[in-house]
Protein backbone atom coordinates (compact mmCIF):
# COMPACT_ATOMS: atom_id res chain seq x y z
CA UNK A 1 0.00 0.00 0.00
CA UNK A 2 1.44 3.50 -1.25
CA UNK A 3 2.59 5.54 1.72
CA UNK A 4 0.60 9.09 2.31
CA UNK A 5 3.58 11.05 1.36
CA UNK A 6 4.46 9.23 -1.88
CA UNK A 7 0.47 9.58 -3.23
CA UNK A 8 1.30 13.53 -2.20
CA UNK A 9 4.23 13.60 -4.08
CA UNK A 10 2.21 11.96 -7.24
CA UNK A 11 -0.73 14.45 -7.22
CA UNK A 12 2.05 17.14 -7.44
CA UNK A 13 3.42 15.37 -10.02
CA UNK A 14 0.52 15.36 -12.12
CA UNK A 15 -0.38 19.02 -11.41
CA UNK A 16 3.25 19.98 -12.72
CA UNK A 17 2.40 18.12 -16.02
CA UNK A 18 -0.79 17.82 -16.33
CA UNK A 19 -2.65 16.20 -19.28
CA UNK A 20 -0.56 16.22 -22.58
CA UNK A 21 -1.03 19.08 -24.64
CA UNK A 22 -3.04 18.39 -27.94
CA UNK A 23 -0.46 18.70 -31.19
CA UNK A 24 -1.11 21.79 -33.28
CA UNK A 25 -2.36 20.54 -37.13
CA UNK A 26 -2.27 24.08 -38.41
CA UNK A 27 1.67 25.79 -37.85
CA UNK A 28 0.87 28.20 -41.15
CA UNK A 29 0.41 30.98 -38.76
CA UNK A 30 3.63 31.08 -37.45
CA UNK A 31 5.83 30.61 -40.74
CA UNK A 32 6.58 33.85 -41.24
CA UNK A 33 9.20 33.56 -44.09
CA UNK A 34 6.42 31.12 -45.74
CA UNK A 35 6.69 32.10 -49.40
CA UNK A 36 2.38 31.96 -49.87
CA UNK A 37 -0.40 32.70 -47.28
CA UNK A 38 -3.03 30.06 -47.08
CA UNK A 39 -6.05 33.36 -47.96
CA UNK A 40 -4.21 33.86 -51.13
CA UNK A 41 -3.29 37.50 -49.52
CA UNK A 42 0.24 39.22 -50.43
CA UNK A 43 2.96 39.12 -47.79
CA UNK A 44 1.64 41.75 -45.32
CA UNK A 45 -2.01 42.13 -46.12
CA UNK A 46 -2.98 38.89 -43.94
CA UNK A 47 -3.54 38.91 -40.09
CA UNK A 48 -4.34 35.83 -39.78
CA UNK A 49 -0.98 34.20 -41.10
CA UNK A 50 1.33 36.71 -40.91
CA UNK A 51 3.96 36.54 -43.64
CA UNK A 52 7.19 39.20 -44.30
CA UNK A 53 7.18 41.77 -46.69
CA UNK A 54 9.91 41.82 -49.12
CA UNK A 55 12.04 44.33 -46.88
CA UNK A 56 10.91 42.17 -43.76
CA UNK A 57 13.58 39.18 -45.28
CA UNK A 58 17.24 38.95 -44.56
CA UNK A 59 19.73 40.44 -47.52
CA UNK A 60 20.93 37.20 -49.48
CA UNK A 61 24.83 37.23 -49.92
CA UNK A 62 27.48 37.54 -47.50
CA UNK A 63 26.95 40.58 -45.13
CA UNK A 64 27.79 41.50 -41.48
CA UNK A 65 25.25 44.00 -40.27
CA UNK A 66 21.62 43.96 -41.49
CA UNK A 67 20.54 47.59 -40.84
CA UNK A 68 16.84 48.15 -40.83
CA UNK A 69 15.24 51.70 -40.92
CA UNK A 70 11.45 51.77 -40.67
CA UNK A 71 9.22 54.70 -39.44
CA UNK A 72 7.20 54.30 -36.30
CA UNK A 73 5.01 51.03 -36.24
CA UNK A 74 6.89 50.09 -39.54
CA UNK A 75 7.06 46.27 -38.63
CA UNK A 76 11.10 46.82 -37.54
CA UNK A 77 10.07 44.70 -34.15
CA UNK A 78 8.86 41.88 -35.63
CA UNK A 79 11.14 41.58 -38.44
CA UNK A 80 13.97 41.66 -36.31
CA UNK A 81 12.23 39.19 -33.37
CA UNK A 82 11.51 36.90 -36.34
CA UNK A 83 14.76 36.65 -37.74
CA UNK A 84 16.36 35.81 -34.09
CA UNK A 85 14.11 33.11 -33.47
CA UNK A 86 15.10 31.35 -36.96
CA UNK A 87 18.65 31.56 -35.96
CA UNK A 88 17.83 30.16 -32.62
CA UNK A 89 15.22 27.60 -33.46
CA UNK A 90 17.39 26.52 -36.77
CA UNK A 91 20.68 26.14 -34.60
CA UNK A 92 22.63 29.05 -36.49
CA UNK A 93 22.78 30.51 -32.98
CA UNK A 94 23.87 29.49 -30.12
CA UNK A 95 24.27 32.56 -27.98
CA UNK A 96 22.83 35.71 -29.35
CA UNK A 97 23.24 39.24 -27.75
CA UNK A 98 19.99 41.57 -27.21
CA UNK A 99 20.93 45.14 -27.08
CA UNK A 100 17.95 47.90 -26.12
CA UNK A 101 18.41 51.71 -24.47
CA UNK A 102 17.37 50.42 -21.40
CA UNK A 103 16.52 47.45 -19.23
CA UNK A 104 12.97 48.50 -19.75
CA UNK A 105 12.95 48.73 -23.34
CA UNK A 106 14.17 45.25 -23.80
CA UNK A 107 11.92 43.60 -21.67
CA UNK A 108 8.58 45.45 -22.55
CA UNK A 109 9.69 45.77 -26.64
CA UNK A 110 11.95 43.35 -27.57
CA UNK A 111 11.14 40.13 -25.04
CA UNK A 112 7.15 40.71 -23.43
CA UNK A 113 6.17 43.25 -26.07
CA UNK A 114 3.40 42.71 -28.74
CA UNK A 115 6.03 42.11 -31.52
CA UNK A 116 8.56 40.68 -29.08
CA UNK A 117 10.08 37.31 -29.00
CA UNK A 118 7.93 35.69 -26.47
CA UNK A 119 4.69 36.95 -28.57
CA UNK A 120 5.27 35.92 -31.95
CA UNK A 121 6.94 32.60 -30.67
CA UNK A 122 5.14 29.12 -31.57
CA UNK A 123 3.63 27.13 -28.65
CA UNK A 124 5.72 24.44 -29.01
CA UNK A 125 9.16 26.31 -28.98
CA UNK A 126 8.92 29.18 -26.94
CA UNK A 127 11.68 30.14 -25.04
CA UNK A 128 11.91 30.93 -21.35
CA UNK A 129 12.53 34.21 -19.94
CA UNK A 130 14.88 34.75 -16.17
CA UNK A 131 14.48 38.32 -15.31
CA UNK A 132 16.90 38.08 -12.62
CA UNK A 133 19.71 36.39 -15.61
CA UNK A 134 18.93 38.66 -18.07
CA UNK A 135 18.73 35.42 -20.06
CA UNK A 136 16.09 33.79 -22.30
CA UNK A 137 16.67 30.08 -23.20
CA UNK A 138 15.05 28.08 -26.19
CA UNK A 139 14.08 24.63 -25.84
CA UNK A 140 17.44 23.38 -28.10
CA UNK A 141 19.42 25.32 -25.58
CA UNK A 142 20.05 28.28 -27.66
CA UNK A 143 20.56 31.52 -25.32
CA UNK A 144 20.07 35.36 -25.54
CA UNK A 145 21.72 37.85 -23.08
CA UNK A 146 19.97 41.21 -22.77
CA UNK A 147 22.00 44.40 -22.47
CA UNK A 148 20.88 47.94 -21.60
CA UNK A 149 23.40 50.49 -24.07
CA UNK A 150 23.52 52.97 -20.95
CA UNK A 151 25.42 50.26 -19.08
CA UNK A 152 28.21 49.92 -22.19
CA UNK A 153 30.69 47.66 -19.52
CA UNK A 154 28.31 45.22 -18.97
CA UNK A 155 29.19 43.81 -21.85
CA UNK A 156 32.71 43.18 -21.78
CA UNK A 157 33.70 39.33 -21.42
CA UNK A 158 30.86 38.24 -23.67
CA UNK A 159 30.82 36.41 -26.77
CA UNK A 160 27.88 36.21 -29.27
CA UNK A 161 26.98 34.68 -32.60
CA UNK A 162 24.67 36.96 -33.16
CA UNK A 163 23.44 39.95 -32.40
CA UNK A 164 20.18 42.06 -32.48
CA UNK A 165 20.28 45.89 -31.46
CA UNK A 166 17.22 48.18 -30.98
CA UNK A 167 16.43 51.66 -31.06
CA UNK A 168 20.53 52.42 -31.70
CA UNK A 169 19.80 56.20 -32.55
CA UNK A 170 18.07 55.93 -29.34
CA UNK A 171 21.04 54.66 -27.13
CA UNK A 172 22.42 57.02 -24.20
CA UNK A 173 25.98 56.20 -25.31
CA UNK A 174 25.32 55.03 -28.99
CA UNK A 175 29.22 55.08 -29.89
CA UNK A 176 30.38 53.65 -26.98
CA UNK A 177 27.75 50.70 -26.91
CA UNK A 178 28.56 49.31 -30.16
CA UNK A 179 31.46 49.52 -30.16
CA UNK A 180 31.63 47.06 -27.40
CA UNK A 181 29.14 44.73 -28.68
CA UNK A 182 30.77 44.62 -32.04
CA UNK A 183 33.96 43.15 -30.35
CA UNK A 184 31.69 40.73 -28.40
CA UNK A 185 30.36 39.43 -31.81
CA UNK A 186 33.21 36.74 -32.41
CA UNK A 187 31.86 33.36 -32.23
CA UNK A 188 30.74 31.02 -35.16
CA UNK A 189 31.68 30.81 -38.77
CA UNK A 190 29.91 33.97 -39.54
CA UNK A 191 28.56 36.35 -36.88
CA UNK A 192 25.57 38.63 -37.72
CA UNK A 193 24.16 41.49 -36.37
CA UNK A 194 20.45 42.78 -36.99
CA UNK A 195 19.98 46.50 -36.09
CA UNK A 196 16.42 47.94 -36.23
CA UNK A 197 16.27 52.13 -35.01
CA UNK A 198 13.89 54.66 -36.65
CA UNK A 199 16.91 57.02 -38.16
CA UNK A 200 18.54 60.61 -36.40
CA UNK A 201 21.52 61.99 -37.53
CA UNK A 202 24.16 60.60 -35.46
CA UNK A 203 27.71 59.78 -36.69
CA UNK A 204 27.64 56.08 -35.78
CA UNK A 205 24.50 55.38 -37.62
CA UNK A 206 26.54 56.81 -40.77
CA UNK A 207 29.38 54.42 -39.94
CA UNK A 208 27.44 51.84 -39.97
CA UNK A 209 25.71 52.77 -43.37
CA UNK A 210 29.11 53.29 -45.19
CA UNK A 211 30.79 50.08 -44.06
CA UNK A 212 30.60 47.81 -47.23
CA UNK A 213 29.68 45.11 -45.14
CA UNK A 214 26.16 46.34 -44.18
CA UNK A 215 22.93 45.73 -46.01
CA UNK A 216 19.83 48.25 -45.78
CA UNK A 217 16.28 47.30 -45.90
CA UNK A 218 13.91 50.43 -45.44
CA UNK A 219 10.18 50.92 -45.08
CA UNK A 220 7.55 53.31 -44.20
CA UNK A 221 5.33 53.46 -41.59
CA UNK A 222 2.18 53.66 -43.91
CA UNK A 223 3.89 49.52 -45.42
CA UNK A 224 2.13 48.60 -42.11
CA UNK A 225 -0.54 50.54 -42.52
CA UNK A 226 -2.50 46.73 -42.42
CA UNK A 227 -1.93 45.91 -38.98
CA UNK A 228 -2.42 49.32 -37.65
CA UNK A 229 -5.71 51.25 -36.56
CA UNK A 230 -6.80 53.28 -39.60
CA UNK A 231 -7.05 56.29 -36.69
CA UNK A 232 -3.55 56.13 -36.05
CA UNK A 233 -2.72 56.24 -39.85
CA UNK A 234 -5.01 59.28 -40.44
CA UNK A 235 -4.14 61.55 -37.72
CA UNK A 236 -0.09 60.77 -37.60
CA UNK A 237 -0.52 61.71 -40.96
CA UNK A 238 -2.13 64.85 -40.84
CA UNK A 239 0.23 65.29 -37.64
CA UNK A 240 3.89 65.22 -39.49
CA UNK A 241 3.24 64.35 -43.32
CA UNK A 242 4.86 67.31 -45.40
CA UNK A 243 7.72 68.20 -42.33
CA UNK A 244 11.06 67.38 -41.27
CA UNK A 245 10.11 65.19 -38.40
CA UNK A 246 7.59 63.35 -40.73
CA UNK A 247 10.49 62.39 -42.89
CA UNK A 248 11.84 61.00 -40.01
CA UNK A 249 9.47 59.57 -37.97
CA UNK A 250 7.33 58.44 -41.03
CA UNK A 251 9.47 57.92 -43.97
CA UNK A 252 12.77 56.77 -42.08
CA UNK A 253 14.93 59.40 -43.38
CA UNK A 254 17.83 60.86 -41.85
CA UNK A 255 17.18 65.04 -41.40
CA UNK A 256 18.54 67.04 -38.74
CA UNK A 257 15.34 67.42 -36.33
CA UNK A 258 16.87 69.04 -33.66
CA UNK A 259 16.59 72.62 -32.11
CA UNK A 260 19.45 73.86 -33.63
CA UNK A 261 18.33 73.00 -37.16
CA UNK A 262 17.76 76.13 -38.87
CA UNK A 263 15.32 74.95 -41.45
CA UNK A 264 12.99 72.71 -39.46
CA UNK A 265 9.93 73.22 -41.74
CA UNK A 266 11.82 72.01 -45.32
CA UNK A 267 10.58 68.87 -46.17
CA UNK A 268 11.63 67.25 -49.95
CA UNK A 269 8.48 65.96 -50.57
CA UNK A 270 6.65 69.78 -49.75
CA UNK A 271 9.79 71.94 -51.44
CA UNK A 272 11.08 69.81 -54.13
CA UNK A 273 9.32 69.73 -57.19
CA UNK A 274 9.57 68.66 -61.16
CA UNK A 275 7.55 71.97 -61.79
CA UNK A 276 10.27 74.05 -60.70
CA UNK A 277 11.60 74.04 -64.06
CA UNK A 278 12.38 76.78 -65.92
CA UNK A 279 9.90 78.32 -67.89
CA UNK A 280 10.88 79.70 -71.15
CA UNK A 281 9.90 83.41 -71.47
CA UNK A 282 9.92 83.70 -67.78
CA UNK A 283 13.20 86.12 -66.94
CA UNK A 284 16.06 84.10 -65.94
CA UNK A 285 17.70 85.60 -62.47
CA UNK A 286 20.95 84.42 -61.30
CA UNK A 287 22.02 85.10 -57.13
CA UNK A 288 26.05 84.46 -56.58
CA UNK A 289 27.56 84.01 -53.64
CA UNK A 290 31.04 85.07 -54.13
CA UNK A 291 33.26 87.27 -51.82
CA UNK A 292 36.28 86.68 -49.87
CA UNK A 293 35.60 82.89 -49.11
CA UNK A 294 37.25 80.40 -50.75
CA UNK A 295 33.81 79.02 -51.37
CA UNK A 296 31.50 79.62 -54.38
CA UNK A 297 27.60 79.13 -54.73
CA UNK A 298 25.36 80.11 -57.06
CA UNK A 299 21.34 79.75 -57.94
CA UNK A 300 19.33 79.87 -60.80
CA UNK A 301 15.64 81.11 -60.46
CA UNK A 302 12.47 82.60 -61.60
CA UNK A 303 9.71 84.84 -59.83
CA UNK A 304 6.11 82.95 -60.85
CA UNK A 305 3.04 84.74 -59.79
CA UNK A 306 -0.27 83.09 -59.25
CA UNK A 307 -3.38 84.47 -57.46
CA UNK A 308 -3.57 84.96 -54.04
CA UNK A 309 -6.38 83.43 -51.59
CA UNK A 310 -7.38 87.11 -50.89
CA UNK A 311 -9.89 88.75 -54.05
CA UNK A 312 -7.33 90.23 -56.00
CA UNK A 313 -3.87 89.43 -54.85
CA UNK A 314 -1.38 87.57 -56.01
CA UNK A 315 1.37 85.41 -55.03
CA UNK A 316 4.89 85.48 -56.26
CA UNK A 317 6.70 81.81 -56.03
CA UNK A 318 11.08 81.48 -55.88
CA UNK A 319 11.24 78.83 -58.62
CA UNK A 320 14.84 77.63 -57.82
CA UNK A 321 15.44 75.42 -60.98
CA UNK A 322 19.79 74.96 -61.20
CA UNK A 323 22.42 75.32 -58.17
CA UNK A 324 26.14 75.68 -58.06
CA UNK A 325 29.43 75.30 -56.27
CA UNK A 326 32.87 75.01 -55.96
CA UNK A 327 36.05 75.62 -53.63
CA UNK A 328 39.63 76.75 -54.59
CA UNK A 329 38.77 78.69 -57.91
CA UNK A 330 39.32 81.86 -59.18
CA UNK A 331 36.48 84.41 -59.52
CA UNK A 332 37.09 84.46 -63.60
CA UNK A 333 36.65 80.38 -62.90
CA UNK A 334 33.74 80.79 -61.62
CA UNK A 335 32.21 83.05 -63.49
CA UNK A 336 33.12 80.91 -66.50
CA UNK A 337 31.44 77.75 -65.57
CA UNK A 338 28.21 79.21 -64.45
CA UNK A 339 27.87 80.67 -67.56
CA UNK A 340 28.33 77.58 -69.15
CA UNK A 341 25.86 75.82 -66.83
CA UNK A 342 23.40 78.79 -67.70
CA UNK A 343 23.79 77.11 -71.32
CA UNK A 344 22.53 73.68 -70.34
CA UNK A 345 19.80 74.89 -67.82
CA UNK A 346 18.19 77.46 -69.66
CA UNK A 347 19.99 77.96 -73.31
CA UNK A 348 22.38 80.36 -71.86
CA UNK A 349 19.82 83.14 -70.83
CA UNK A 350 20.40 85.22 -68.06
CA UNK A 351 18.45 88.50 -67.74
CA UNK A 352 20.10 89.70 -64.24
CA UNK A 353 22.89 88.60 -62.21
CA UNK A 354 22.85 89.54 -58.62
CA UNK A 355 26.06 89.15 -56.52
CA UNK A 356 26.71 89.40 -52.64
CA UNK A 357 28.06 92.90 -51.62
CA UNK A 358 30.59 91.22 -50.01
CA UNK A 359 31.99 90.45 -54.26
CA UNK A 360 32.83 94.60 -53.91
CA UNK A 361 35.59 93.91 -51.67
CA UNK A 362 39.26 93.76 -52.68
CA UNK A 363 41.95 91.24 -51.56
CA UNK A 364 45.84 90.30 -51.80
CA UNK A 365 45.18 87.77 -54.15
CA UNK A 366 43.52 89.18 -56.93
CA UNK A 367 41.25 91.40 -57.95
CA UNK A 368 37.17 91.90 -56.26
CA UNK A 369 35.07 89.16 -57.02
CA UNK A 370 32.37 91.78 -58.85
CA UNK A 371 34.66 92.92 -61.13
CA UNK A 372 35.62 89.33 -62.63
CA UNK A 373 32.09 88.56 -62.47
CA UNK A 374 30.78 91.61 -64.60
CA UNK A 375 33.32 91.08 -67.49
CA UNK A 376 32.33 87.12 -67.84
CA UNK A 377 28.64 87.41 -66.99
CA UNK A 378 28.38 91.36 -68.50
CA UNK A 379 28.44 94.66 -66.78
CA UNK A 380 24.77 95.83 -67.69
CA UNK A 381 23.03 92.30 -66.24
CA UNK A 382 25.51 92.26 -63.21
CA UNK A 383 25.02 94.25 -59.62
CA UNK A 384 24.95 93.06 -56.00
CA UNK A 385 21.76 92.22 -54.04
CA UNK A 386 20.19 94.53 -51.43
CA UNK A 387 22.24 94.88 -48.14
CA UNK A 388 19.88 93.43 -45.62
CA UNK A 389 20.51 91.92 -42.02
CA UNK A 390 21.47 88.28 -42.61
CA UNK A 391 19.18 86.89 -39.71
CA UNK A 392 16.03 89.04 -41.34
CA UNK A 393 16.93 87.58 -44.55
CA UNK A 394 16.79 83.80 -43.01
CA UNK A 395 13.87 84.53 -41.25
CA UNK A 396 12.20 85.43 -44.98
CA UNK A 397 13.47 81.98 -46.52
CA UNK A 398 11.87 80.24 -43.34
CA UNK A 399 8.62 81.72 -44.22
CA UNK A 400 8.80 81.33 -47.96
CA UNK A 401 9.04 77.68 -46.84
CA UNK A 402 5.73 77.87 -44.96
CA UNK A 403 4.19 75.23 -43.18
CA UNK A 404 1.87 72.04 -43.73
CA UNK A 405 -1.24 72.86 -44.67
CA UNK A 406 -0.27 76.26 -46.48
CA UNK A 407 1.78 75.83 -49.97
CA UNK A 408 5.25 76.77 -49.78
CA UNK A 409 6.02 79.59 -51.92
CA UNK A 410 9.75 78.39 -52.87
CA UNK A 411 9.96 75.32 -55.12
CA UNK A 412 13.00 73.85 -56.17
CA UNK A 413 14.07 71.42 -58.60
CA UNK A 414 15.58 68.55 -57.84
CA UNK A 415 18.43 68.65 -59.82
CA UNK A 416 19.48 71.28 -57.11
CA UNK A 417 21.08 68.68 -54.51
CA UNK A 418 23.64 71.34 -53.47
CA UNK A 419 20.76 73.75 -52.45
CA UNK A 420 19.03 70.67 -50.58
CA UNK A 421 21.65 69.20 -49.00
CA UNK A 422 21.97 72.55 -47.68
CA UNK A 423 18.60 72.91 -46.26
CA UNK A 424 19.14 69.89 -44.42
CA UNK A 425 22.65 70.54 -43.34
CA UNK A 426 22.61 73.87 -42.31
CA UNK A 427 22.42 74.49 -38.39
CA UNK A 428 22.44 77.23 -35.56
CA UNK A 429 25.45 77.41 -33.50
CA UNK A 430 25.40 76.30 -29.76
CA UNK A 431 27.24 78.00 -26.84
CA UNK A 432 26.70 76.60 -23.43
CA UNK A 433 23.60 74.88 -24.33
CA UNK A 434 22.10 77.37 -25.71
CA UNK A 435 21.17 78.03 -29.32
CA UNK A 436 22.25 80.60 -30.68
CA UNK A 437 20.77 82.27 -34.23
CA UNK A 438 24.32 82.74 -35.59
CA UNK A 439 25.29 79.56 -38.24
CA UNK A 440 27.37 76.56 -36.68
CA UNK A 441 30.22 77.34 -39.10
CA UNK A 442 30.60 80.49 -41.42
CA UNK A 443 32.33 78.40 -43.68
CA UNK A 444 30.19 75.38 -44.20
CA UNK A 445 29.44 74.93 -48.08
CA UNK A 446 25.59 75.32 -46.69
CA UNK A 447 26.32 78.80 -46.32
CA UNK A 448 26.85 79.49 -50.08
CA UNK A 449 23.52 77.83 -50.82
CA UNK A 450 21.64 79.62 -48.08
CA UNK A 451 23.48 82.97 -48.47
CA UNK A 452 22.59 82.92 -52.26
CA UNK A 453 18.78 81.90 -51.51
CA UNK A 454 18.72 84.89 -48.97
CA UNK A 455 19.95 87.10 -51.75
CA UNK A 456 17.21 85.92 -54.32
CA UNK A 457 14.64 86.32 -51.68
CA UNK A 458 15.60 89.53 -51.39
CA UNK A 459 15.79 90.76 -54.92
CA UNK A 460 12.19 88.58 -55.64
CA UNK A 461 10.34 90.29 -52.14
CA UNK A 462 12.74 94.03 -51.96
CA UNK A 463 9.64 95.10 -49.55
CA UNK A 464 10.99 92.95 -47.11
CA UNK A 465 14.60 94.74 -46.40
CA UNK A 466 14.59 97.85 -44.52
CA UNK A 467 15.27 101.04 -46.11
CA UNK A 468 18.97 102.39 -45.09
CA UNK A 469 17.50 105.94 -44.91
CA UNK A 470 15.46 104.57 -42.56
CA UNK A 471 17.70 103.62 -39.86
CA UNK A 472 18.45 105.79 -36.92
CA UNK A 473 22.52 106.50 -36.41
CA UNK A 474 23.79 107.19 -32.62
CA UNK A 475 26.24 109.98 -32.68
CA UNK A 476 28.77 108.79 -29.94
CA UNK A 477 30.14 112.41 -29.34
CA UNK A 478 26.83 114.08 -28.67
CA UNK A 479 24.68 110.81 -27.57
CA UNK A 480 21.78 111.89 -29.60
CA UNK A 481 19.99 109.86 -32.92
CA UNK A 482 19.80 111.31 -36.00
Amino acid sequence: MASRSNILRLDRIARTVGPARPAIADRSPWNWFADSCPCGLAAGDCTAHPRARAAQRPPDGDWRTWLLLGGRAAGKTRTAAEIVRHWAESGQARRIGLVAPTAADYRDTMIQGPSGLLSIAPPWNRPKFEPSKRRLTWPNGAIAICLSADQPERARGLQFDRLWCDELCAWSRPQRMWETVLLCLRLGDQPRAVVTTTPRPIEILTRILDDPTTRLSKETTFANARHLAPEFISEIAAMYQGTRLGDQELHAEIVDTSAAARFPSFAEARHVLEKAEYVPGLPVRLAIDCGLSRHVGALFFQVREREGTAPGSIRRIVSVFGDYYAVDKTSADNAQAIKDLSYRLCGGRIDRAYLDPAATARSGVGPAARGEFARVLGERITECWPVHRVLEGLDQVEILLGAPPREPDLWIHPRCRFLIESFMTYRRAEKHGEILDAPADPQHPAEEAIDSLRGAVRVAFPEGRIDPARFLRHDLKTGSLR
